[in-house]
């Protein structure tokens, strides 16, 4: 059966065997992930919003072990134009992970709207942030 359009965002799973006929399924948006590895660092290029819906899936990508075993691991936020508390959430959990692996973890490409929210948190304190990968490469 096809769905039918539910609240925002959401569509209505009415008639599948495997759920309720009031259930919600999300439909919300989608995150792009594009990885690029190098011989001691590894580049992730998101795409999209970082929310409550797509959080999950950056984690996941991060936490692989092609990924956790990496020494530098490159956030590029480039195509980052929103994010809210699970997003912030994930960096700091992975910023936690990676330091106590003796691990290093940057972000970059920081569009303003992202730029600002992690200002407005203070996590530019804590996170490290940088203009662009190559800044990053640079600095060894």
């Amino acid at each position: 059966m096809t769905p039918s359009t539910g609240p925002e965002g959401y569509a209505s799973a009415h008639g599948s065997p495997s759920a309720d006929a009031g259930s919600l399924l999300p439909t919300g948006p989608t995150l792009t992930l594009a990885s690029h590895r190098g011989p001691r660092h590894a580049v992730v290029a998101v795409e999209g919003p970082i929310d409550y819906h797509t959080a999950p899936q950056l984690l996941g990508h991060l936490t692989t072990k092609e990924m956790q075993h990496v020494p530098l691991l490159i956030l590029d936020l480039t195509g980052v134009d929103f994010c809210d508390s699970s997003a912030l959430g994930a960096f700091v959990d992975i910023h936690r992970r990676r330091s106590d692996a003796g691990r290093r973890f940057a972000l970059t490409g920081l569009q303003s709207e992202v730029r600002r929210i992690l200002e407005l948190t203070q996590l530019t304190s804590v996170l490290p942030v940088h203009a662009t990968v190559k800044d990053v490469l640079s600095e060894g």
